[in-house]
Order: C-alpha cells, then sequence, then structure tokens
C-alpha cells in the first residue's frame, strides 16, 4: 500500500507541477545600456505566473526584443533559436508544449516525464538577451610603443594609447563563449586592470599600424584623421580572436596621448620645411634674405670684426640680387658675391 500510495502521490505532483506551467508568458527586457553585455530573460507574466519551474517556457510564449538587443533561446542547453532583428517574437519550436497553445500529446509526454523523475523537471528552456549596442570608451591605462614605418618620413617611433569601441555582431557566437549573465567589466576588465580582449588588441596594434602604413600608404600626419581604415586594419588583425572565437567587431578606434620620439620629431619638422622651400620659391627667397640678416646682425655685433664683416655682406649686392650658386646640401640659391660661411637654411658649411 505504501508504494501504490507513493506513486500515487508521485503521479499528483507530476500533474499539479505541469498544469502550474501551462501559462503561455511573456519575455521582455529594457536596453542593456552599456553596463550588460548577457543578460537572462524572466517572465512578465504577474497573474497566473508559472509556478512549476523557472525552466520551463512553454511553446507559443511571447519574446519582445527591444532595439539594439539580440536574443537567443536554448532548449535542454541548446542554442535552438536566435533574433538579431527588433521586434515580438513567438517560441514555437520549445520541447514543452502547453495546453494553451494545442500541445495535449506534449503535456501528456511531459507528464510522464515528470512521473518518471519522481516529479523534477527534466528539461530546461531559457532565453538570454544578448546587447546589440556600441560598448563606448574603451580604454587602458598604458602607453604602447609602436614603429611606423612611413612612406615618407621612414620609420618612426612614438607612444600612444587607445580608446575603442566594440560591437557584438554574431550573438550566437558570443553567447555559446560565455554561456552566462556577463556584464562589460567581466569581459573587458577596467583600465588599472584590462582583461583577454583589451590585452590581445594591444599587442596587434604595431601590426595593424604597419598594414596602414606599407599597404594603405597613410603618411603619419594623416594617420589621426584615417580613423576608419585605423579600424579596418585592427579588425583584420584581430579576426580570428575576435570576429571567428566570439562574434565581435571593434567599431571605432582612436590613438591618444601620441608622442615621438625626438629623433623621429626632428625628422618630420626638418622634411617638412625643406617640403616647403621647395614648393614655394617666394618661401625660399624670403629664407635667403632672413639668412643675409642673420649675417649682418651677427657681423655688427663683432668689434673685431664688424667692419669687415659688414664690408663682405655688402659685396653680395642688394639683398634681392641674383644668384649664381645654390647649397649643394638643401638647394637654397646662393646671392652672387655672397661671403655666407653657413646656409642660411640648412646651416649646412658652404666652405668645405
Amino acid at each position: 500500500m505504501g508504494f501504490i500510495s507513493n506513486v500515487a502521490g508521485t503521479l499528483s505532483d507530476s500533474i499539479s507541477s505541469e498544469l502550474k506551467d501551462q501559462y503561455i508568458e511573456v519575455f521582455r527586457t529594457d536596453s542593456l545600456g552599456q553596463d550588460l553585455l548577457i543578460k537572462r530573460a524572466r517572465s512578465l507574466n504577474k497573474n497566473g505566473f508559472n509556478k512549476g519551474n523557472s525552466e520551463i517556457i512553454s511553446a507559443g510564449s511571447k519574446i519582445l526584443v527591444p532595439e539594439g538587443t539580440y536574443a537567443v533561446m536554448l532548449d535542454n542547453g541548446q542554442v535552438v533559436d536566435s533574433v538579431t532583428e527588433p521586434g515580438e517574437y513567438t517560441w514555437e519550436n520549445s520541447s514543452s508544449g502547453t495546453l494553451l497553445s494545442g500541445g495535449v500529446k506534449s503535456v501528456m509526454g511531459d507528464v510522464f516525464d515528470r512521473f518518471r523523475f519522481a516529479g523534477e523537471i527534466a528539461k530546461s528552456q531559457r532565453i538570454y538577451f544578448i546587447n546589440g549596442l556600441e560598448i563606448m570608451n574603451q580604454t587602458g591605462n598604458d602607453s604602447i610603443k609602436a614603429s611606423y614605418p612611413d612612406p615618407v618620413y621612414g620609420n618612426l617611433y612614438f607612444t600612444f594609447r587607445i580608446t575603442f569601441s566594440f560591437r557584438i555582431v554574431d550573438p550566437v557566437t558570443f553567447f555559446k563563449r560565455f554561456n552566462k549573465e556577463t556584464t562589460v567589466y567581466d569581459f573587458m576588465g577596467s583600465p588599472m586592470n584590462p582583461k583577454m580582449p583589451y590585452c590581445e588588441l594591444r599587442d596587434h596594434m604595431e601590426e595593424a599600424l604597419n598594414l596602414c602604413a606599407v599597404r594603405d600608404k597613410i603618411p603619419f600626419p594623416k594617420l589621426l584623421s584615417n580613423k576608419s581604415s585605423l579600424r579596418d586594419a585592427v579588425n583584420e588583425v584581430v579576426s580570428k580572436l575576435w570576429y571567428e572565437q566570439r562574434g565581435m567587431v571593434v567599431e571605432s578606434i582612436a590613438l591618444t596621448d601620441l608622442t615621438l620620439d625626438e629623433a623621429s620629431r626632428s625628422r618630420v619638422e626638418q622634411y617638412d620645411s625643406a617640403k616647403i622651400f621647395a614648393d614655394d620659391p617666394e618661401a625660399l627667397k624670403a629664407l635667403a634674405k632672413l639668412g643675409f640678416i642673420e649675417a649682418m646682425n651677427t657681423a655688427a655685433a663683432n668689434p673685431a670684426g664688424a667692419v669687415g664683416g659688414l664690408a663682405g655682406v655688402a659685396m653680395a649686392g642688394a639683398l634681392g640680387g641674383t644668384t649664381d650658386t645654390t647649397c649643394p646640401y638643401c638647394g637654397t640659391p646662393i646671392p652672387s658675391g655672397a661671403s655666407l660661411e653657413k646656409c642660411p637654411a640648412c646651416c649646412a658649411d658652404l666652405k668645405k
């Protein structure tokens, strides 16, 4: 009699538990914002709330997906469907039927399963919302050192920091990687304590910069204004780690606190100055005149050789006179008769 009584009680509990899970549920979430990446969906039902088990989501339940959000549906631990566009969706392929959606046969099967497991649930259905927004302002406190094989200036060496944003574009791949509720901090860390994804991006920055310089031929002064090219290069070098393994991409990236080393900065300044004078004859004439003025001031400031110095300068005639030679180092015109020891443009020794 005890066995029969136990069986009867278990069957009664199984039927009661199954009936409590018959209401068709509604699942919705507000925007996940800038802090959450994965959030488990909770039923909105208040009246007639399924009291049997939170792991049961009946076929026919509604899922309301807001803008900037994805949804993935799990049945017995396996992703069976996903949603990448906002709107209202009905989950038709849950293995748990309901009397309210015409699943009488499925319901009776579930009752028997619960009876076999002494009234316990042998199924699990879950819905997770995935953040599809651009996650902004990701950065680190460490400076990155890199070289840039500039197509104009040659190898330049500098330090910088990166600030970037990322976006999840494949919710199923991303969810399979983590499979639980996840915050941005859980995933990316903080500026003081960055985690793996940030470290991967940082470590591949020099490779991305090489693509910008060698393949895309972007001169260093234009690098900061070519953010789309830099972003594409970064995505290319981290695609296997970020896109293929996690279903995410770099949405935007910026280099901040960029500082050239002394030798690189001097080379850029010298090249730019020489190019200005080479492209503008008037600027070159002005530089030559400036050189004569400085020579005259130097000669006048030297009491011992002031007369001889000024006489030497005067032999050049008018400051705007003709030229019959140029500096062999930078090409600056040297007026005829000038007694300059150094080129007024590059300060090279003209007596060698």
